[in-house]
């Protein structure tokens, strides 16, 4: 890498555009092949670059794009993008070659192999089709008989996994109930590691004429709660007239990069591992976004990369507000709050979303009562419901029990499907629609056509509203194995619709008990059904758990919601 000097500050703005995409980097040489990406396509290809030519901007790159390996996710900025040392890297699709706008000074190389890898004048970049990313499958590499293996069993007994999975979590608890080590200065650097003695060397100064920023750290493109919230920010960020630089980790499809909240970003979708090219303590991709923007704030949603790197920001920048968001205590560890408390020291301001998180932070975490602030997401994605009013059942139809959200292992679908065919042995006359589609998708296929529910069980995806369900549900049925507090659940009370779910996270803060039922599987599946019954031949019932629930969301939007909240905080940025 050149140890050359850092140019003077530029007096102009970084910002280019390619592809019709905000960019931090020109174009020297174009491929005419370019202009057949999709949409999903550009903003990957264009944010891999950007990626690239922040971590080296002293350097003129030539970046390959190849066409998608099937079943894998996108390759843009791991260890192998840097030398093409893969069998990924095999039908070239177009080659261009740029140059950074946003000049840096040097970042600190405290590894040979992370030299070796950065100083190439080399990248390559690999997408994902956007029929794999719809289609979502879960990838199995050639030879996995292992991963064969589970995925059989869970299908011939899919509650049976889940209760080993549940075994082998109980180890991890501690955190959950004990209050964890604070991250501090001198412990950034984890003892014995390779990179023990590195020094955290802070950015340099910005020039005065930077666009304004902020920095919001997400956990991928895709949807979920978390993500609504978070693409509402980035939206909140832009119309308060600053620019949205917003960077994901988790390896993903993206599906949902070309939401048009994320217009006019700034986008830096990076792929793991990275632990060859990003050395703790160099930070090159931070290092340049603060020097050649004035970032006014930074905003971490569900981002352990960006968790990680608080210390280097503030260590930067001292008077940076840091703002995270946590929505869920996962049951692995604690997931992010456990992240947030952490790193507490280099957190401004704790958002969450519930009464009961709220209160884990400060009573468990020990986080001061000032720095945590409840928001709920209530009309996030609808009205708050002031004139919400209870929706009558259509006696002329089918009872109708609904699920949505995604499919993957957090929203549990399989208990629902287990729960539908218990229903459906007592009651043969109820109808159910499963809405939501994820990783999991075909295993979701297979459960349904294994239990016979294929004649009254509708599958729907995101082409259908999930207005559109709520105005057939009769009942909404949570069943995740872990929540904060659904954005779903508000959903359906501000739709008239009446919620039963499983006892987990802040449920309970707007589900009575007697619609609540056991986290375990197998108890779940049959207090679900239990109570599902009881509901379908009782309309009065019905009635009484909606105006519960009402009552309870009434309490709860009394606070500032996180929107408005939000909107006032980033007003003073």
């Amino acid at each position: 890498m050149s140890d050359r000097p850092r140019p003077e500050a530029m007096s102009v703005s970084p910002l280019r555009t390619y592809l019709g995409e905000p960019c931090l980097f020109e174009v020297v040489l174009d491929d005419p092949a370019t202009e057949a990406l999709s949409a999903r396509e550009r903003r990957l290809f264009v944010g891999a670059i950007n990626a690239h030519t922040l971590t080296t901007p002293e350097l003129e790159l030539t970046v390959h794009l190849y066409d998608p390996f099937d079943g894998y996710t996108p390759r843009t900025t791991d260890d192998r993008t840097f030398d093409g040392r893969s069998r990924l890297y095999r039908r070239r699709r177009a080659t261009v070659r740029v140059r950074s706008t946003a000049p840096a000074t040097p970042a600190p190389v405290v590894d040979a192999r992370q030299l070796t890898l950065v100083g190439s004048a080399t990248r390559h970049v690999m997408l994902s089709s956007d029929a794999t990313a719809e289609a979502r499958p879960e990838f199995l590499a050639p030879g996995d008989l292992r991963g064969k293996v589970l995925r059989r069993l869970r299908v011939a007994a899919p509650l049976l996994y889940d209760e080993l999975r549940d075994l082998e979590l109980l180890r991890h608890g501690g955190p959950i109930r004990h209050r964890v080590e604070r991250v501090h200065d001198t412990t950034f650097f984890a003892p014995g590691t390779a990179f023990e003695s590195a020094r955290m060397n802070p950015a340099g100064a910005v020039a005065g004429d930077a666009p304004r920023a902020v920095l919001i750290g997400m956990h991928w493109f895709e949807m979920g709660g978390a993500e609504r919230w978070a693409f509402e920010t980035v939206r909140l960020v832009r119309e308060a007239g600053l620019l949205p630089v917003v960077l994901t980790s988790r390896d993903s499809h993206h599906e949902q990069i070309t939401r048009s909240e994320l217009d006019g970003a700034v986008l830096l979708p990076l792929s793991e591992p990275t632990s060859l090219s990003q050395t703790p303590g160099s930070e090159p991709i931070l290092r340049a976004l603060l020097e050649n923007l004035d970032v006014r704030g930074v905003v971490v949603h569900h981002s352990q990369w960006l968790y990680d790197r608080l210390p280097f920001l503030k260590r930067s920048r001292p008077d940076l507000p840091v703002v995270d968001s946590t929505h869920i205590i996962e049951y692995r560890g604690g997931g992010y709050p456990v992240s947030s408390a952490r790193a507490a020291d280099f957190i401004d301001t704790h958002h969450v979303i519930s009464p009961a998180l709220a209160s884990w932070m400060t009573e468990v975490q020990g986080v001061p009562a000032s720095k945590v602030e409840m928001a709920p997401l209530a009309g996030l994605t609808v009205d708050s419901a002031r004139d919400a009013a209870f929706r009558p059942r259509n006696g002329e139809r089918r009872f109708v029990v609904a699920f949505v959200g995604r499919l993957a292992r957090q929203k549990a679908p399989e208990v629902f499907i287990e729960a539908a065919a218990r229903i459906h042995k007592v009651r043969p006359d109820v109808r159910f629609i499963l809405h939501g589609h994820g990783e999991l998708n075909q295993w979701v296929t297979d459960l349904v056509r294994a239990a016979g529910l294929e004649d009254v069980l509708e599958r729907r995806d995101g082409a259908v509203p999930v207005a559109t369900t709520l105005d057939e549900a009769d009942l909404l049925v949570i069943t995740s194995h872990n929540e904060g507090l659904t954005l779903t659940t508000l959903e359906a009370v501000a739709h008239g619709t009446p919620v039963v779910s499983t006892d987990v996270g802040a449920q309970a803060n707007l589900i009575p008990a007697e619609a609540l039922a056991p986290r375990n599987v197998h108890r779940a599946v049959r207090g679900i059904a239990d109570i599902v019954v009881r509901y379908v031949g009782d309309e009065d019932a019905r009635r009484r758990l909606w105006e519960s629930e009402r009552s309870a969301e009434r309490e709860l939007v009394a606070h500032p919601s996180g929107r408005d909240w939000f909107e006032e905080l980033v007003s003073t940025w």
